[in-house]
């Protein structure tokens, strides 16, 4: 009961920011667009038919290959580019208030008066931050999918994963702007710091091992080697979002949606590079998802316990 009033109280929280109906505005017109889009056999039809571009059944919803392209665009274009990246860091900045108003003089003392326990009243209060996201990633992942599903005849349910995948990458960044709001009480260094880790967590798990892989010859120095291999599984992985969500859906490798099976889409890259990033990919495409979401849960535990002893102890 405790927990749904502070969730019932942290979606209220979310109606009254103005970028809540922004980023829900941003999901319907994106749907709306989608709408003003319509594959053919052969073709596709723009701006409600204005403009036809040929496209030689790469894109044709009536078989596989065309089918898993047409959701590979709306994976790695719309989930991955827009909401994945653009929407992810408005999210941020919109809940990065949320806690440092929380534990504010007055705010705090009210909440700490009633009986519960302070651990289970930060965990309770933890997780009704997680409803604005909740609450974003659905209404775009089921708005995105019924335009596939009802006007492109793509059938994708897989695609619908999307949404927990969307909250659960939020969650790995928003332990950390709730351990540091912990530390300084300042939305903005929640903000700016929460999406640096982003970035770090992103080089080490991805950025990095991938410089490894198209160059061997720097595994030789070891030290630095292993130490990028540790970080690698220690910290959260942000970027096999798109992988998992691609995977499921039953999309295409992005090489293969965004390009014609040349080096043309790639300007600058030889036809052994297009190789090499397909086969990168493929094997990205492959990972354990219980290995890489384990691993990034055991992360966000370890910063929640912190944070949780933080405001257990902490005389406010």
């Amino acid at each position: 009961m405790q927990l749904w009033a502070l969730i019932v109280d942290g979606f209220r929280e979310s109606l009254d920011r103005k970028i809540f109906w922004v980023l829900i505005g941003l999901s319907v017109l994106i749907a709306l667009t989608m709408l003003s889009v319509q594959f053919h056999e052969d073709s596709v039809s723009l701006l409600f038919g204005t403009v036809t571009i040929g496209q030689h059944g790469k894109f044709s919803p009536f078989t596989d290959l065309g089918r898993g392209n047409i959701i590979g665009i709306v994976v790695y274009v719309l989930l991955d580019g827009l909401v994945g990246w653009f929407g992810l860091v408005l999210m941020i900045i919109a809940t990065a208030g949320a806690i440092p108003a929380f534990i504010e003089q007055g705010a705090v003392d009210v909440l700490l008066a009633k009986p519960i326990a302070r651990s289970r009243l930060f965990l309770y209060k933890y997780l009704s931050g997680l409803v604005f996201v909740f609450v974003q990633a659905t209404v775009f992942v089921v708005l995105t999918f019924l335009v596939m599903w009802l006007w492109w005849g793509v059938f994708a349910p897989g695609y619908l994963l999307g949404a927990p995948l969307l909250v659960l990458l939020f969650s790995y960044l928003y332990c950390v702007s709730v351990f540091v709001a912990l530390r300084t009480r300042s939305a903005v260094a929640c903000a700016l710091l929460t999406i640096g880790a982003w970035f770090m967590f992103t080089m080490f798990t991805q950025g990095l091992p991938a410089i490894f892989d198209a160059h061997p010859d720097l595994k030789e120095n070891t030290s630095v080697y292993n130490a990028v291999r540790v970080m690698s599984w220690a910290l959260p992985k942000t970027g096999d979002f798109t992988s998992f969500a691609a995977r499921w859906a039953g999309a295409g490798t992005s090489v293969d949606v965004f390009t014609d099976g040349s080096s043309s889409g790639l300007p600058g890259a030889s036809p052994e590079d297009l190789k090499r990033a397909r086969e990168m990919e493929k094997r990205e495409l492959r990972k354990n998802p219980w290995l890489s979401i384990g691993t990034s849960l055991l992360f966000e535990f370890v910063v929640l316990a912190w944070a949780m002893r933080l405001f257990a102890r902490r005389d406010f």
